[in-house]
């Protein structure tokens, strides 16, 4: 009797052990996705401007990519639609005449990864756990006066 008592108070624990190990590798997986895909995005944008003196930015379906590639697997694959989990939040903001304070002149990437974490064994107590990572990245660059600036999708989310 004892024992059987003891044995729930100790799987419980270790299943609250591992939930928060997979809730650390989740966030993990998400932050490395986010920064991941940023940073091919705006290298991206950043090599188009090299060559054509033109911004041109990928499309939301390009950066989700950069972003399902870098996440490997602990995580399943991201989009940007309102039901997606994970979802990604794509605002690129033309910032040629510096119109955005303590950002140089070009382009800003914004980039929010969101999950919703359900913990394995406690699927019924909780309807899941928001995690959100957001990161903004500059393009290098220096936009002339005959610089175009073509952002393929302002927002995708």
């Amino acid at each position: 009797m004892e024992f059987a008592l003891s044995a729930i108070a100790l799987l419980a624990f270790l299943l609250a052990i591992i939930n928060l190990g997979l809730l650390g590798f989740s966030l993990s997986a998400l932050a490395r996705g986010v920064q991941t895909a940023a940073r091919a995005s705006v290298v991206y944008t950043s090599a188009q401007f090299a060559t054509t003196k033109s911004f041109v930015t990928p499309s939301c379906a390009t950066t989700t990519g950069y972003f399902n590639s870098a996440i490997g697997g602990p995580l399943p694959t991201a989009g940007t639609s309102g039901d997606s989990n994970p979802l990604l939040t794509v605002n690129w903001t033309n910032n040629y005449n510096s119109t955005v304070a303590n950002y140089p002149p070009g382009v800003i990437l914004t980039l929010t990864g969101s999950y919703n974490w359900t913990p394995f064994g406690f699927e019924g107590f909780f309807k899941g756990i928001p995690l959100r990572i957001t990161t903004v990245a500059t393009v290098m660059g220096t936009p002339e006066t005959t610089s175009t600036i073509t952002i393929t999708a302002a927002s995708c989310s």
